[in-house]
């Protein structure tokens, strides 16, 4: 038993196999649209915990060397 694909156009569901050629490269487009923006967003998450990581690890070595800076004072 096979589904039939449907899209869902302002709140109407429609066949995808009856849709003209040019509708259902339209469905193709924003569907790989939204396919990219989810990458995209993924990818951005992703960076900015990377960010994230880099600054702190920046942050904590300039403590690192405070720590040093005070125990050779010492």
């Amino acid at each position: 038993m096979s589904q039939e694909r449907t899209v869902n156009i302002n709140d109407n569901d429609y066949n995808y196999a009856e849709l003209s050629q040019d509708q259902q490269i339209l469905v193709d487009y924003i569907e790989t649209c939204r396919k990219n923006k989810a990458q995209l967003a993924f990818q951005l998450d992703r960076e900015n915990i990377a960010e994230g990581a880099f600054a702190k690890m920046l942050t904590e070595s300039f403590n690192k060397k405070e720590e040093v800076k005070e125990e050779k004072d010492a």
